[in-house]
């Protein structure tokens, strides 16, 4: 039986939390992009809605895939948290938007988050073969 290497990643620009995980954990083909929320590179929460709060942080999203040389469509599923349920179809308008017709699957919670400035947070498994790197 072989062991796969898990090789932690911190990528530039994408704000590093107090706690200090990744920003992904790679094994093998797999990548797995830690919660990815609405701040920018300075760690400015990005104003306004849920729309907008979603595209940040799937702009933070494919910042850590392009590292990995991914893209959204690499990703095979994702983990979202929401803070409010009147505020899916929101989310759900920039989702689509962001991924078009190459949806991943994906679990949605309403859970609060770490911060209360923050509406939504985004987990993701991405599909990035090594040897594209």
């Amino acid at each position: 039986m072989t062991a796969t290497r898990v090789e932690r990643l911190h990528v530039d620009g994408i704000t590093t939390p107090e706690s200090n995980f990744p920003s992904a954990s790679r094994a093998g083909d797999f990548v797995y992009v830690s919660g990815q929320v609405s701040e920018d590179a300075n760690g400015v929460v990005a104003p306004g809605d849920m729309g907008a709060q979603t595209t940040q942080a799937i702009a933070r999203l494919t910042t850590v895939l392009a590292a990995c040389n991914g893209t959204l469509a690499d990703v095979v599923s994702a983990t979202v948290f929401l803070t409010d349920v009147t505020l899916a179809a929101d989310f759900n308008a920039a989702w689509r938007s962001a991924f078009g017709d190459n949806r991943p699957s994906r679990a949605t919670v309403i859970a609060p988050l770490l911060a209360p400035e923050f509406l939504v947070e985004v987990q993701a498994v991405a599909y990035i073969p090594e040897a594209r790197g």
